[in-house]
């Protein structure tokens, strides 16, 4: 295949346009813009990090770009534009970093073209924020005037960028501001780690915990504060960085995750993220930490011998960071994606891939709504993550793998697909309280489709009943497994085939974008519905879409280009052989699915991953939907069986919490290899107690409901146990 284009050939064809102004988000390429609006953030970074020495005119053009950002009326930059130019009135503030970074700019804007004038207006814009900062106190954000603070918090984002805008412009060796801001940049120190926030009060804000991105901005500041003579300043920055490296480190893919909570532990944390500052419970891997990470490593060093040990660390954290950036680059058409997220096994351990970060606050940039839950789409390519990798990286072109070699194909096992019927009879009586189940299940009806709840503004995390793909395929489902009717088939088709893309996929809701999840969910939605021939659906493009999701490796991403795992080439097989077709590079994607096969007889979810059940049920059920018999299964089967606890649930991986969801896929995946959990009786009366008050189901007895989707869990799963449910249903309707 062909190479992609260079991160800085991506950025000079598809993120500037004519005048060299940058949009905030696309999508794939120019052809897909996701944001249009314009950040003064984005624009300083573009002037800081795109010109080279001898780049005058772009220097020039960039610098006509920032311009355009220019208060009128006060001094300083409004920090949002939109489409056409216009100022936003929420971009009528001063938000110290930000400004800063536009008085960096503009130094080198003046440094590039020789001009002094520019350099004397980055010094006085400086000069101004510098007192502002001083004077009120270091606040996260002012009004347009700078008089009057809007926010008194104090993020570790905003010393850090302030002290390194302020070496940059600052040639003097000693600096009022700088000292001060060193000595401020101590109040974050919590241990071997840095604090994200300070309260008004500057005591710490120990919801916010440890991130990963601020951490990295410290370091790279320390640094600058070490070259000055600080003392102790390249200690504090290889310390924090150790801290990233000890604490955030993902196992199951590599990279590291955006946060750590007070003690330190990666965690969804639900009250952080309701009680502290808005940001969502979940968390996830941003390319633009990593590029950070890259940066701060290599920078930090390159100061002064920090010995083997340490060297080893920031060596170790550096290639880390830029395999992540690698793993994130877009094989075919550039750029970078925005970072890789999990939904959650246990509050202390995300494990199910799901390319979206969820419940951000609204109006995150690059966000679309669904009912009360907003989302980030990782597949989305950010501004600002590709000129902050274009740092790290530098202008070269990202190394792909090809697919392993495919030594031995599975036996081929005829599968049949027929999802004609659901069931061989109804659930035991008294398992659960179906009619109850029923009520809840069809609350859940909104519009011409299903919500994730019945509820329509519930409080804490719940999702409200706003309809979306994923829920209406539960519901569907449910319904079917329990002999039910579903209301207004034509409906349910209509609204699911209105949310195809012209690109062929599927996305949550009409007009979002597509995913190769959603768009399993859609498609399996209508082809049991009868709906495989709808005239509304464009088969051929849908088709066409997955297909392009395929990466070098043989697994399929969530998006073209999107890294690939077990999770989602699978969900794409069993979406095209729903559809009657078949991937392009069918044994490119069995040697990959072989690949992450490993010695205990489970599955990881990419080749090198730790087995779990998430990603065994995937990937065998993938094998089999391709017709072949997946290798060893009795000693997948062995290691399947020996997860199940004395309660009657799994461990979603042989050291991993006993999970619902988890346990979940460890039963479907025994079930297509025609087996049972050792304790079948255990594991349905662990189910059974799951059962909420209002007939939902949670992953914890006693609490309240969750969504369609656990109850999608408890439904099946209880079919799959009483040896009840159509094992082609059970391969295709996941």
């Amino acid at each position: 295949m062909t190479s992609p284009p260079s991160l800085r050939t991506f950025v000079r064809e598809h993120v500037l346009d004519e005048e060299a102004r940058v949009p905030a988000v696309l999508g794939r390429d120019s052809t897909d813009v996701i944001t249009p609006d314009r950040t003064l953030q984005d624009a300083a970074l573009a002037l800081l990090t795109l010109p080279g020495p001898d780049d005058t005119e772009l220097a020039r053009q960039l610098l006509g770009a920032l311009r355009e950002f220019t208060d009128p009326d006060l001094p300083g930059f409004c920090e949002l534009l939109d489409v056409t130019g216009a100022p936003h009135p929420i971009g009528g503030v001063r938000t110290p970093s930000v400004q800063a970074l536009a008085a960096w700019a503009l130094h080198r804007a003046g440094r590039l073209t020789g001009d002094n004038t520019l350099l004397a207006e980055a010094e006085s814009q400086l000069d101004r924020i510098v007192e502002a900062v001083l004077g009120h106190d270091w606040p996260a954000r002012l009004d347009r005037s700078a008089s009057v603070v809007l926010d008194e918090s104090g993020p570790l984002e905003e010393t850090a960028v302030l002290i390194l805008a302020a070496d940059a412009l600052t040639s003097d060796s000693t600096s009022a501001f700088l000292d001060a801001a060193a000595d401020r940049l101590e109040r974050y120190v919590h241990g071997d780690a840095v604090w994200d926030r300070l309260t008004p009060r500057a005591v710490p804000d120990t919801l916010r915990g440890h991130r990963t991105g601020s951490a990295a901005l410290a370091a790279l500041a320390w640094a600058a504060l070490h070259r000055r003579g600080r003392a102790g300043a390249a200690d504090r920055a290889r310390q924090v960085l150790a801290h990233i490296h000890n604490h955030h480190q993902h196992v199951g893919t590599g990279g590291y995750w955006d946060r750590s909570s007070a003690d330190s532990v990666v965690r969804v944390d639900t009250v952080a993220a309701l009680h502290g500052a808005p940001d969502s419970p979940f968390p996830a891997k941003f390319v633009a930490d990593h590029a950070l990470l890259a940066l701060a490593a290599r920078t930090v060093a390159a100061l002064d011998d920090p010995g083997e040990a340490g060297g080893g660390v920031l060596k170790a954290l550096a290639q880390e960071a830029e395999a992540e950036l690698e793993r994130n680059t877009d094989p075919v058409a550039g750029g970078v994606f925005h970072g890789q997220g999990s939904w959650f096994s246990t509050p202390v351990d995300p494990t199910v891939p799901l390319a979206r970060h969820v419940m951000v606050p609204p109006r995150t940039t690059g966000s679309f709504a669904v009912g009360n839950t907003t989302y980030v789409p990782f597949h989305a390519k950010h501004t600002r993550t590709q000129l902050l990798a274009l740092a790290a990286l530098g202008d070269r072109v990202a190394a792909f793998r090809p697919a392993p070699e495919l030594v031995e194909r599975p036996e081929p096992d005829p599968f049949d697909n027929d999802l004609g019927h659901v069931t061989t009879g109804r659930l035991s009586e008294g398992l659960i309280d179906i009619g109850n189940y029923l009520r809840w299940l069809r609350s859940t009806a909104s519009g011409l489709g299903y919500g994730l709840t019945p509820y329509r503004s519930p409080l804490g995390l719940r999702s409200d009943r706003t309809a979306q793909t994923f829920s209406v395929l539960h519901v569907v489902s449910d319904l079917l497994a329990l002999n039910e009717p579903v209301p207004n088939t034509p409906g349910v088709l209509t609204g699911v085939f209105a949310t195809q893309n012209p690109d062929g996929g599927f996305g949550e809701q009409p007009a979002l974008p597509s995913e190769t999840f959603t768009t399993y969910c859609a498609v399996l939605t209508a082809v049991v519905l009868g709906g495989a021939h709808h005239p509304e659906f464009d088969r051929d493009a849908c088709v066409a879409f997955l297909r392009s999701c395929q990466r070098p490796e043989g697994g399929f991403g969530n998006a073209p280009g999107f890294p690939c795992d077990a999770w989602h080439s699978h969900l794409a097989t069993l979406t095209l052989v729903a559809l009657g077709a078949r991937p392009e590079r069918e044994d490119d994607l069995v040697a990959y699915v072989l690949a992450c096969r490993n010695q205990d007889g489970g599955y990881g979810n990419r080749p090198g991953s730790p087995s779990d059940t998430f990603a065994t049920f995937r990937a065998i059920g993938a094998l089999i939907a391709l017709g072949l018999r997946p290798p060893h299964s009795d000693e997948t089967v062995r290691w399947l069986r020996g997860l199940q606890n004395e309660t009657g649930g799994f461990r979603y991986r042989t050291d991993g919490a006993e999970s619902f969801v988890g346990s979940y896929h460890a039963i479907g995946a025994l079930y297509m290899l025609g087996a049972l959990p050792a304790d079948t009786e255990a594991c349905v009366r662990w189910i059974t107690a799951r059962q909420s008050a209002d007939g939902g189901f949670s992953r914890v007895p006693g609490a309240p409901s969750e969504t369609t989707d656990e109850g999608f869990i408890a439904i099946q799963a209880l079919h799959m146990l009483e040896g009840k449910l159509n094992r082609s249903w059970a391969v295709m309707m996941t």
